[in-house]
């Protein structure tokens, strides 16, 4: 297995977005997320980088993904919080940690909070 399909495994597939009240809607995260760029198709995508940072209570992974449909280049960033709750009836129970979707530009600007994974 390449790199390139190493870094494709570490991407979810999918992230939920928060509807209000109304509950939550899965999207893909197969796509470009750049403005102008409607790129769905998941072979047009090519990971190439990854940055990671680890803190205590906290995961951030950052992967570079170049768009072959509008040829620039967007960031996955994926924020992995750790134990964000705890069983109070079963003290053995592993914490549950939550992840967050947001995606950059190649320059770090933030374009927007995709969803939680």
């Amino acid at each position: 297995m390449s790199d390139k399909e190493d870094l494709r495994l570490e991407i979810p597939s999918y992230a939920f977005i928060a509807l209000a009240r109304r509950g939550m809607e899965k999207i893909s995260l197969d796509q470009c997320f750049l403005k102008d760029c409607d790129n769905e198709d998941p072979e047009l995508l090519e990971p190439f980088k990854k940055e990671e940072n680890e803190e205590d209570l906290k995961l951030i992974k950052k992967i570079y993904i170049k768009c072959k449909k509008c040829n620039r280049i967007f960031i996955l960033k994926l924020e992995i919080l750790k134990k964000v709750a705890k069983s109070t009836k079963d003290k053995d129970e592993e914490a549950l940690s939550m992840g967050l979707v947001h995606a950059l530009d190649e320059n770090g600007e933030n374009l927007g909070h995709i969803g939680y994974f």
